[in-house]
């Protein structure tokens, strides 16, 4: 059997989808987990906080950064001697001697980016480490001679009653707020009904077209409450190829989609009746693609984007 190791973010409780995968559509592999991120530092009081920034100053020793080793060794501590692979997702959040670490701990180090290259710099360095690098952005991977592997879907949705309304729950961000204000304007203006959720509360980025959530939601239940809606926004990054959960997910619950990622109408399954392709510097949304029935994709094409399809790529390339 297989001895996988997988490295992820625990951001949202997504990494629980691939460890759900690799059981569901893997059950041949024995997959352990680590996270790559560290539980938040607190200080104590002020005196510490203080102390921690004469430290840094003077001594060159920052106390998160001592707090982040620890809770690192003990993680490497319970590591077995091998691994068939190690599949890690956002290498770039660890520092290069621990990517090293790993690295001879197997001899198929697999990195998956699910960011675009251009917001995280750090990626283009560290691709030396591993022996096959993922991307799900189609440039990065023409750029860099990386493999495309795609973003998923794996909820099947049960019948709820749904309302005309275009959903969206994401990120504010200064990349993409000024997107966000603009395109609540104009649905505003043109009456079109919305509802645009995000779980981070920048007093300088607030908006009067989004709700702001106290506490964020797990992936698992933000598809539920996103299966109420009849169409979905996606608002990608400037210079982002690839494509979001958010495109993956209309997909699998048979829902349309609005987006500004043109690399969309490259897809197999790209149909404009259900995908509407927007530019921000004219927005335009036609009533018509809210009144029309959703049009069913070939189910052959659609699986090749289920999670099943996503974890059967990882594993055909543990080498023994």
């Amino acid at each position: 059997m297989p001895n996988l190791l997988f490295v992820c973010p625990t951001t949202a409780n997504i990494y629980k989808l691939f460890l759900d995968g690799f059981k569901d559509f893997a059950p041949e592999v024995k997959v352990s987990f680590m996270s790559n991120t560290f539980p938040r530092y607190k200080y104590k009081n002020k005196a510490q906080r203080i102390g921690n920034f004469l430290s840094k100053v003077f001594l060159n020793r920052n106390i998160k950064e001592v707090y982040n080793k620890k809770i690192l060794e003990k993680r490497f501590d319970v590591l077995e001697e091998k691994y068939d692979a190690i599949f890690i997702i956002r290498p770039d959040f660890m520092k290069d001697e621990e990517l090293q670490f790993l690295r001879s701990k197997t001899n198929n180090f697999i990195a998956y980016y699910w960011d675009a290259m251009a917001f995280f710099p750090r990626k283009e360095k560290i691709m030396p480490f591993f022996n096959k690098v993922y991307s799900f952005d189609t440039e990065d991977c023409r750029k860099y001679n990386l493999e495309l592997l795609t973003n998923f879907y794996y909820y099947e949705p049960e019948p709820v009653e749904m309302e005309n309304t275009l959903f969206c729950m994401s990120h504010l961000e200064k990349r993409r707020y000024e997107l966000f204000n603009r395109m609540g304007k104009y649905l505003e203006e043109s009456n079109i009904n919305f509802r645009f959720m995000t779980r981070q509360s920048v007093e300088k980025l607030k908006s009067p077209y989004i709700e702001y959530m106290k506490e964020s939601i797990p992936y698992p239940e933000m598809l539920k409450l996103l299966n109420h809606y009849a169409v979905i926004l996606d608002i990608a990054k400037p210079n982002q190829a690839g494509l979001s959960f958010r495109i993956f997910e209309s997909l699998g619950m048979n829902k349309k989609i609005i987006t500004n990622n043109r690399a969309v109408m490259e897809y197999d399954f790209y149909n404009p009746n259900n995908i509407l392709v927007i530019h921000f510097e004219n927005i335009n949304i036609p009533n018509s693609f809210f009144e029309t029935p959703f049009e069913p994709i070939n189910e052959a094409i659609k699986q090749k984007y289920h999670l099943r399809s996503f974890i059967k790529t990882v594993v055909s390339n543990i080498k023994k």
